[in-house]
């Protein structure tokens, strides 16, 4: 072989291996950090009064109070330290994301429709949602009113004077092909462009619930393309499809289809969002005048259903979740508990000492080395470096890693920084 065959071999092989970088890289959705902070989806009927989900915090304590309960006692109940449980009330008292839901949540009627979109526009328009995500669930392809519910919805908040278009994403439910999908990008292309918005503005997340769903995984995110900002898991409906005895969060096969979507999600680059847990923290016996026994039942009902929605969400993160699908404040706040403990501050601060001693080691020469100290001490190499790194980012847009640091330490963008 001559020098000159070689370099054509060399050559021809690099603008291969340029187009093969090219396409691949399209693959993953080039996601705002900002869509990283979904560990709770507040989901809130858009008739009514939705925008008191923004503020859903705020209830905890007066809750706790009318069960004679205090966060000591809930953090004792589930075995943990209070202090994560007290510092998600240090807030402002915003969920991360709010589902104003124009879907299940509302009566198949006209009226009821009609309501939820009045609602959903209102509330997207002029409430003050401050770094919340702001997410509309229409109705599905199977009832009549999911086209209006779009079209009404998304150009009633767009004659409102606002910085930006009030609506981050759609959640597009019970969906199971993913033509479907396709059909719902188009239409959102058509009114972005009817808006005068830039292509790709509205985001767009699905929500899991049926065996077909789950089969249809890969080929549904493709259809989403780079609109996909988030899937979501829906544990009830697809019980019910697949004839399960009964409604288990960590039944086999439900955690069986959990890790299928943790790996659509994770091959795209979104977060995978987990199932509601369906035992609201919600007392027994209401109204005046209850009796010492009564108080004690409800005591008991939800610190049980706290302890519930807690393992749930400890059992989705350990799976890969980045979030969770909640309905009532106090769900809330055990699930942000629960991611804050999943990032605790002393887990951090190993993070950090991590990425510091590779960087040593790189620079010394190594590509692989032995860092931690005691029983945590490991082999970290590139692999290891990118796994620690990830957690970290998730931490920065979590509001748990101070944005400077992470800037610094090349996690996030100085655009990104902005956004925090």
């Amino acid at each position: 072989m001559t020098e000159n065959t070689l370099a054509a071999i060399t050559a021809d092989a690099r603008r291969a291996r340029a187009a093969l970088l090219a396409g691949h890289t399209g693959e993953r959705r080039d996601l705002p950090l900002r869509y990283w902070r979904q560990q709770v989806h507040f989901t809130t009927p858009a008739s009514g009064t939705p925008a008191k989900a923004l503020t859903a915090l705020r209830a905890v304590p007066r809750l706790l109070e009318r069960l004679d309960l205090s966060v000591e006692a809930v953090a004792e109940h589930l075995g943990v330290e209070p202090a994560p449980l007290a510092s998600v009330l240090d807030g402002d008292g915003r969920p991360p994301a709010v589902l104003l839901d124009a879907e299940d949540a509302v009566a198949d009627t006209a009226e009821a429709a009609r309501q939820a979109r009045s609602g959903a526009a209102a509330c997207f328009a002029d409430a003050d949602w401050g770094h919340t995500l702001r997410l509309f669930r229409p109705a599905g392809l199977a009832l009549d009113g999911c086209i209006d519910d779009l079209t009404h919805v998304l150009t009633a908040v767009a004659t409102h004077p606002t910085a930006a278009f009030p609506i981050d994403a759609i959640m597009w439910p019970k969906v199971e092909h993913a033509d479907e999908i396709a059909w719902v990008s188009g239409l959102l292309a058509r009114l972005e462009d009817h808006l005068g918005l830039a292509s790709g503005s509205i985001r767009l997340q699905f929500l899991v619930e049926s065996a077909r769903a789950v089969q249809c995984l890969p080929e549904l995110a493709e259809a989403a393309g780079t609109r996909l900002s988030g899937i979501v898991w829906g544990i009830a409906d697809y019980s019910a499809d697949i004839g399960l005895p009964q409604i288990r969060n960590d039944h086999p096969a439900c955690d069986w289809a959990r890790c299928a979507l943790i790996n659509t999600a994770g091959a795209c680059g979104v977060p995978a969002i987990d199932s509601m847990t369906l035992n609201y923290p919600t007392p027994l016996h209401r109204g005046q005048g209850l009796s010492a026994d009564q108080r004690a039942q409800n005591r008991a009902k939800v610190l049980a259903a706290l302890a519930q929605v807690y393992q749930d969400a400890r059992h989705g993160i350990d799976l890969g979740m980045s979030g969770k699908w909640v309905g009532h404040p106090l769900q809330a706040w055990l699930v942000l508990a629960a991611y804050r403990t999943a990032l605790a501050p002393e887990q951090l601060d190993r993070d950090l000492a991590d990425i510091e001693a590779y960087r040593r080691a790189v620079a010394g020469g190594s590509g692989a080395a032995i860092i931690g100290e005691g029983m945590n001490a490991y082999m970290a190499d590139r692999a290891s470096d990118r796994h620690v790194r990830a957690r970290l980012r998730r931490a920065a847009a979590w509001g748990l890693l101070d944005p400077a640091r992470a800037l610094a330490l090349g996690l996030i963008t100085p655009q990104e920084r902005a956004q925090l």
